[in-house]
């Protein structure tokens, strides 16, 4: 559809990630991502809240801690492409939010595009990731329940769909998962 008079254009980027082996200098590792310049942003206008739910900062102590006395297996886990699994938050102006093509896209200099799904550098997609794919949902749902007062702990006993006891926290798309089986946590991880 046409644009309307009061939607907004953000300019939009490649964000390039190249990870190098340490000792060889060779590329192991090479994404590349669309985000959205969110620095051109206004608060109420395009976004209502720009928080997302994180874990205390102990807690990540506290879980390599347990981790350590009961000789647990201890996994740093990202989300794959944790936004855009999430749908976005009907916020900013006629709830939409449009975005130029990138500098050295081949599209007319008139293009622009609705960004349906949350992307990085758009101020409010972390909440989204936590309000609308919610994280909890999942976890409960497969059988998890949080850590007390924490929100972003969850720990799953042993029975049921795995054998051992799982404890993950995550914070926005970053998980650290303790198990006692290796073997579980990779079936988990799946």
């Amino acid at each position: 559809g046409d644009l309307e008079k009061t939607d907004r254009v953000f300019r939009s980027r490649f964000h390039h990630n190249i990870k190098r082996d340490g000792a060889t200098g060779q590329i192991t590792n090479c994404k590349m991502q669309l985000v959205v310049m969110g620095n051109r942003m206004k608060e109420g206008e395009d976004y209502v809240d720009s928080f997302a739910p994180v874990p205390h900062a102990t807690s990540g102590s506290i879980i390599i801690s347990i981790t350590a006395a009961m000789d647990l297996e201890l996994h740093s886990c990202d989300l794959a492409q944790a936004f855009i699994q999430a749908d976005k938050l009907d916020e900013g102006v006629n709830s939409r939010i449009f975005v130029c093509p990138p500098q050295g896209a081949t599209e007319d200099s008139d293009t622009v595009y609705e960004v349906l799904r949350p992307l990085y550098c758009i101020l409010s997609s972390a909440r989204a990731l936590h309000l609308r794919l919610t994280l909890s949902k999942w976890f409960k749902e497969q059988g998890f329940q949080t850590a007390g007062f924490e929100d972003l702990v969850w720990v799953l006993d042993a029975g049921g769909k795995y054998q051992h006891r799982m404890i993950v926290r995550a914070h926005i798309d970053d998980t650290l998962m303790a198990c006692k089986s290796l073997t579980t946590l990779q079936a988990f991880k799946q």
